[in-house]
């Protein structure tokens, strides 16, 4: 009778969380983007610095730059060229509600289909600046733009504010393009 109990209580339990968790582009219908120039087009242009809203982990600028050439929308992207370190590319914090459920999203393309992973990161951290839960998704990129996204949810009690961080592997003979980095609060769960 035991086994019986804890199984449909697995079995509940999955369907909740798996349904709360599944979320999409329908979602995002009458939200607002929680961050900061998502498409990079603030800011006064200059390809030798990064939009406004933006940095990096590391001093990696020799491969990132900002660019008017191609982008998913708007007139302006991040190139990424030939990395030859990882490259960590972060949004500037934006408030978040624990209680809420993040959808998040990236734009990407490349110069050719490889299996080279990029990762979108979504972190959470308390009023004190310590990270206090991350959730992350990785997606191959291709020759036209795709998407990659993610959802977190469950974030911890304590978190007040979210970042973004789009990681793109060493990769000495790739070229990447990124644009629309976005998150969107979908869900308010019920406690």
């Amino acid at each position: 009778m035991g086994k019986i109990i804890i199984a449909l209580l697995v079995v509940l339990s999955s369907c909740f969380f798996g349904s709360v968790m599944d979320f999409s582009e329908k979602d995002i219908n009458e939200k607002e983007n929680e961050v900061y120039n998502t498409s990079f087009e603030d800011g006064e242009y200059d390809p030798q610095k990064l939009p406004d809203g933006w940095f990096l982990l590391e001093d990696t600028f020799d491969y990132v730059s900002w660019n008017n050439e191609t982008a998913y929308t708007g007139s302006k992207s991040l190139k990424v060229q030939y990395p030859k370190d990882k490259i960590n590319i972060i949004s500037d914090a934006f408030p978040i509600d624990a209680d809420h459920v993040y959808y998040s999203r990236i734009f990407v393309k490349t110069n050719y289909n490889s299996n080279q992973s990029i990762t979108i990161r979504f972190l959470a951290f308390n009023s004190k600046g310590k990270r206090v839960s991350k959730f992350s998704e990785n997606g191959l990129p291709k020759q036209e733009w795709t998407q990659i996204d993610i959802t977190s949810g469950f974030l911890n009690s304590t978190a007040r504010f979210g970042r973004i961080i789009i990681s793109i592997p060493k990769k000495s003979d790739k070229l990447y393009w990124l644009d629309d980095i976005e998150s969107y609060a979908v869900y308010r769960i019920q406690k």
